[in-house]
């Protein structure tokens, strides 16, 4: 029998903060799970057009930016623990106004300053946030394992919140309520978990925030070599993301709903299965990376989930398109803790601000035109042709980046490499 204490070799040892980051990212995610699969069926209800809804995935996604953007020039002046907070209560705010109006241009603005996601993972200032104070909860040895961890838990409620979307249907048989009116009620339940944000954030301690030395210095980063890693870094990504930018999560199930006539029940069971292959993805990554390395594990996983991508668009029927999406999914997580490990263990860490916060600013900015790209693409071509041009755009990023990245490696694994070599 497998003792407990056996276990904790699979956990990471994270101080009081680190736990409640992952608590609170995990709430976060369940109401970004929700809403990225809910919201393409609600635009869909209110008779959106494909270039309309990707307009209105432009609109969060340019918010997201804008959050980033704030994050990365006041950031570590306004204080960690503070911008969580502030950030936290636009998002509750944005659940409450989403309902008020079914103008696209409204709900774009909303959006902008709603702090939210259409596209399934996050992009916003939270996860930079995150990312910079959970890097310095563990040791070293422990932060591959640590990024694990909180996009593990993060996948199961994200999957929770996809199941949220057949609610209304329930509020419709049970309460009698209107379809339209079911669905705008659900807003109410993403903001009440958003309030859990300000709660959770509002207790970390001040051992979150950055050096004090380094509050107040230039944004890009310190050194000389620091800023060229960072702005290489930020270029890669950029092209990922605006690849990711014409697949979003909220485009897959309006493809869902549009191309094969999905009933809203059958989206969400297929968008919680695929979360819950998701943690294959995930649980795999840090053994990989310990095996092939970071960024050969970042840069293989995404090119095979690309190809996946491409077989989608062609599928054939409903049955086939599920399949591919599944196996996209199995490979499609496994790059997401490894950049997160990658990108904080190759700065010090008074740069890690600026690591995070401006490299998912460049994932923001170069999302937010492709949405509506692929919408324009999807009405001019065929449905199917932006998971072509999506997953086109992001095999050049796998080949950039382990052009780019392969001999620049993460402390541990130099040490790991030296050790072997004085060994032998």
């Amino acid at each position: 029998m497998i003792r407990l204490r056996n276990l904790s070799r699979f956990l990471p040892r994270l101080d009081r903060d680190g736990k409640i980051i992952i608590v609170a990212s995990a709430i976060r995610t369940l109401d970004y799970g929700f809403l990225s699969v809910f919201l393409g069926v609600y635009l869909s209800l209110l008779n959106f057009t494909a270039l309309q809804a990707g307009m209105v995935f432009s609109g969060i996604m340019a918010g997201s930016a804008l959050s980033n953007l704030l994050a990365s020039w006041r950031g570590d002046a306004i204080g960690r623990r503070r911008l969580l907070v502030g950030l936290s209560v636009l998002m509750v705010m944005g659940g409450l106004l989403f309902p008020w109006t079914s103008s696209v241009w409204v709900l774009m603005l909303i959006g902008l300053f709603a702090v939210t996601t259409s596209s399934g993972g996050d992009r916003t200032a939270f996860i930079s946030m995150d990312t910079a104070i959970l890097a310095q909860t563990c040791e070293p040895s422990q932060r591959t394992l640590a990024f694990s961890w909180y996009n593990l838990v993060s996948i199961f409620t994200k999957a929770t919140g996809a199941l949220l979307v057949s609610v209304p249907i329930l509020l419709q048989s049970w309460a009698g309520m209107e379809e339209i009116a079911s669905f705008k009620a659900m807003f109410a339940v993403y903001a009440v978990f958003a309030l859990c944000g300000i709660a959770l954030y509002g207790k970390l301690s001040p051992n979150v925030e950055p050096p004090a030395q380094s509050v107040g210095k230039n944004r890009i980063g310190g050194s000389s070599a620091d800023r060229k890693l960072i702005i290489k870094m930020t270029a890669v990504s950029s092209l990922d993301a605006f690849g990711g930018g014409f697949i979003a999560r909220g485009f897959i199930s309006y493809w869902f709903v549009t191309r094969f006539g999905v009933d809203v029940v059958s989206v969400s069971a297929v968008f919680f299965a695929a979360q819950m292959l998701n943690v294959v993805s995930v649980a795999l990554a840090a053994p990989v990376a310990s095996r092939i390395g970071l960024v050969n594990t970042m840069a293989w996983s995404q090119a095979v989930a690309n190809l996946l991508f491409i077989a989608m668009a062609f599928a054939s029927n409903l049955w086939m398109a599920i399949l591919f999406f599944f196996l996209h999914e199995v490979s499609n997580e496994m790059d997401v803790p490894t950049r997160q490990s990658y990108t904080m263990a190759i700065v010090p860490q008074e740069s890690r601000t600026a690591m995070a916060t401006l490299n998912n600013l460049g994932r923001n900015a170069a999302q937010v035109i492709s949405p509506t790209i692929g919408g324009f693409v999807a009405q001019v071509a065929f449905l199917g042709a932006p998971f072509l041009a999506g997953a086109g755009v992001k095999l050049v990023y796998n080949y950039m980046l382990y052009r780019m990245f392969k001999e620049i490696k993460a402390p541990e694994e130099s040490e790991e490499i030296a050790s072997e070599t004085s060994g032998d």
